[in-house]
């Protein structure tokens, strides 16, 4: 996730506008339930009502007698509790007669079904989270849009909801829509027809990571070795387009896929833009949130051409480095996300931090900005890191993070978190006299785990020792686990960079190895 502030605040305030910003682990014993089936959904977008959906969902055969239907809390990426069900109304269950079967409410996310044997149906009708941004916290990318005939915003983990017996089975999405409007989303769409689309996924975890934006079609395809990319675009009033968009993003990603060389986890990738009216009651949340093959974006639609370049490129280069981490190199609390008891990893500083080390890297490194304004970029993270908690544990934090007092402290996962991931860099290419870096290491973790295979927590840090050097250890026990504030200059120092304020342009072998191609 990558949330913008201070670029686009200040643009704001120029135009008289200001912006708010499973599964557990498996038990023993199996579930009574026969999971030989799917779980079908079936969501009409030309049917409107009060502004909601309603969702209807097919089980498969049930044996047991109650059971318990959740709309997520939290969900990857996110680090915030959002209780999606909140936006549910009028749940219902039936059976094959059409008769209503007990249903109790528990919670804000959760429904028990009584007489599950019977139960055949579910429905309810859902409000989307746009227009009420200001009764909630949900971050406008992870949120949801219903405007009737005009755009739907489905970040499925919004609709639809999951039985926990039936998580790792497939789920069968239906989804009928206005001939006008169409389908921009990362999944295949197996019916051909112009008003109806069927999508299918393994199991709910990849139904719910992967977002579609029903809008009039808008959209680019292009390819980068090997990666068929689409760019689809909402603007309201028409400002911007796919094409105008597209340019700055190709030779973005062109240079991203460059700088990943054989890193690839995925053959599709798409980047949904959702473009806000800042004049009605709509998204105010800037910023993009990751998925394995896909990006939600929501900007304002009013900024000028050139900033919403520099915007998309920040944003969008960081979402899509998540494909490296965590999208591949993850811990088991991710890969077995619990969505309404979720349990965090303590490794935030790689899968954040990391990746906006990356964001910034590969810019530099591409030739798409210069060395000062790489210097400047990590002196403002150095400053921004230096004015919240230094001492608290970047481990602690991420694994608390859901909590205060550690939830006020996340935004240092961009800032702290990428120094460390900075600083990392240069312990290994000081090590390896230039022939490696950190994006060596990601590469060697990948092959060590990988998208079907998570990491214990706890042995991350040896690991990742073993395959560099005592040193990149010894760093992560004092600075990352530890309460010892980073001593930046010492690092930059390692590059032969002593002017802490980066005027210093001199060359040296180090620092040409770290920054250029």
């Amino acid at each position: 996730m990558r949330k913008t502030f201070a670029t686009l605040f200040t643009i704001l305030l120029l135009t008289g506008f200001t912006a708010e910003a499973q599964k557990k682990k498996a038990k023993a014993q199996k579930p009574s339930v026969a999971i030989t089936e799917s779980v079908k959904v079936d969501i009409d977008l030309n049917i409107v009502q009060d502004d909601k959906i309603m969702v209807t969902v097919l089980p498969p055969k049930i044996n047991i007698e109650t059971i318990t239907y959740n709309i997520p809390k939290t969900v990857p990426g996110t680090y915030s509790t959002d209780n999606y069900g909140k936006f549910v109304d009028d749940f219902k269950a039936f059976d094959a007669s059409g008769k209503e079967l007990t249903v109790v409410r528990d919670g804000d996310n959760s429904w028990n079904i009584s007489e599950a044997k019977k139960l055949v149906k579910v429905t309810y009708w859902v409000n989307d989270t746009f227009d009420v941004e200001y009764t909630h916290d949900i971050f406008s990318p992870a949120g949801t849009n219903i405007d009737e005939g005009k755009n739907f915003l489905l970040n499925t983990h919004g609709f639809i909801g999951y039985f926990k017996e039936f998580l790792q089975i497939p789920y069968t999405l239906s989804v009928e829509h206005p001939t006008t409007l169409w389908g921009a989303t990362s999944m295949t769409d197996s019916d051909k027809s112009d008003a109806k689309d069927v999508f299918t996924t393994p199991r709910y975890a990849e139904l719910v990571e992967n977002p579609i934006m029903y809008s009039k079609p808008d959209h680019t395809t292009f390819n980068v070795n090997g990666m068929d990319i689409l760019i689809s675009v909402y603007s309201p009033t028409g400002k911007y387009t796919a094409a105008m968009i597209t340019p700055e993003m190709q030779k973005m990603m062109t240079a991203q896929k460059n700088f990943l060389g054989s890193f690839n986890s995925t053959k599709k990738y798409s980047v949904l833009l959702y473009l806000t009216d800042l004049r009605k009651k709509d998204a105010k949340g800037f910023g993009a949130l990751e998925h394995p093959t896909a990006t939600t974006v929501v900007m304002p639609e009013l900024l000028p051409k050139k900033t919403m370049d520099e915007q998309m490129k920040d944003v969008v280069s960081h979402e899509f480095f998540h494909i490296v981490t965590p999208l591949t190199i993850h811990a088991k609390q991710i890969q077995d996300f619990d969505y309404n008891d979720p349990k965090m990893s303590e490794h935030l500083w790689m899968y954040e931090g990391v990746t906006e080390y990356f964001a910034n890297l590969f810019q530099v490194n591409q030739g798409l900005i210069t060395e000062p304004d790489f210097y400047k970029r990590m002196r403002d993270k150095i400053r921004n890191a230096r004015s919240m908690d230094d001492t608290m544990p970047f481990t602690e934090m991420s694994r608390n993070v859901l909590v205060p007092p550690y939830k006020a402290q996340y935004n240092n996962v961009y800032e702290k978190g990428a120094l460390i991931g900075m600083c990392i860099d240069i312990i290994i290419r000081e090590k390896s006299n230039g022939q490696r870096g950190i994006l060596d290491l990601m590469q060697k973790l990948s092959q060590e785990y990988g998208v079907h295979k998570a990491f214990d927590d706890s042995e991350l840090f040896a690991k990742i020792t073993s395959l560099t050097y005592p040193e990149v250890g010894e760093f992560l026990t004092t600075y990352v686990a530890g309460k010892t504030p980073i001593p930046y200059a010492d690092y930059f120092a390692r590059m032969g960079i002593t002017d802490f304020e980066f005027t210093d342009t001199s060359k040296t072998a180090l620092k040409d190895a770290w920054l250029k191609k």
